[in-house]
């Protein structure tokens, strides 16, 4: 085997093993600061050439294999984290007045991409199982006062993605109860009917669903947390819980439906 052979072989050993730590790590986890330590360690490594090359790549593939195998360890431990940190739920009432399902929420850091950020760490994203979720009515999933609203966010297409890191929950009403704030997020614009300051009830009318903020196509987005206005990775996620006439309160995980909770107090 000449020696240009070994030296993109071991290159492209090195490579495929970065790539692989990148798709089996958590973002933002030791292991993806880790592997930004081995990309720089690969460049330096190709300035010596020959044997020197070789052998660093080698040595750090298998560096990237080591590194890899510890991020799938640790994510086979992300949903028992999950579940032992989900206790003391906020209890909440569905906000819809027919069937949606989780799309993006529950124990699994595959399927509940807002693990990554402390504030969004117990979200739920919801879709309705039939029909679109673009202009449906959304109701207080729960009693208390109105802390924040915010709206006058254009709304892209409802079956467009759009990326807003400055304004990512576009419209959005904060409730405040007793264990935390309840927030709603992704409403259309104008569509909101409360005011902070008000007090309401579950099964009031908030809004209704939109495509406001940074979003794959219409959806509602619904979390708890320790302060009233979004404070992505500054505010602390609180664990919520939803009353199901199917089930009773639960916590609900990927793919789970949520059925209405009881019989409207406003209509929609």
């Amino acid at each position: 085997m000449s020696a240009a052979a070994w030296h993109w072989g071991s290159f492209a050993f090195a490579v495929a093993t970065f790539l692989w730590v990148a798709r089996a790590a958590r973002p933002h986890s030791v292991q993806v600061r880790l592997l930004w330590v081995l990309i720089v360690l690969g460049v330096v490594v190709g300035f010596f050439g020959g044997r020197i090359a070789i052998m660093g790549y080698l040595a750090l593939g298998a560096l990237g294999d080591a590194l890899g195998a510890w991020a799938i360890r640790d994510r086979r431990f992300d949903a028992r984290r999950w579940r032992e940190r989900c206790v003391n739920a906020i209890v909440l009432r569905s906000p819809f007045r027919d069937a949606w399902w989780v799309v993006a929420g529950g124990a699994d850091p595959r399927t509940n991409h807002h693990q990554v950020v402390q504030d969004q760490y117990f979200a739920y994203d919801f879709l309705p199982r039939s029909g679109d979720a673009w202009d449906r009515a959304i109701f207080a999933p729960c009693d208390g006062v109105v802390a924040w609203v915010e709206d006058g966010h254009e709304d892209a297409l409802p079956r467009t993605r759009r990326r807003d890191w400055r304004r990512p929950a576009g419209n959005y009403v904060s409730i405040e109860t007793r264990g935390g704030f309840v927030i709603l997020a992704h409403l259309k614009k104008g569509s909101i009917v409360v005011s902070i300051g008000d007090r309401i009830r579950a099964g009031d009318a908030i809004g209704r669903c939109g495509n406001s903020g940074n979003t794959n196509g219409a959806h509602l987005h619904i979390h708890a947390q320790d302060r009233a206005e979004i404070a992505v990775d500054v505010a602390r996620g609180v664990p919520i819980a939803f009353l199901d006439l199917a089930r009773g309160a639960s916590v609900l995980d990927y793919g789970d439906t949520l059925l209405p909770s009881g019989p409207s107090t406003s209509s929609g």
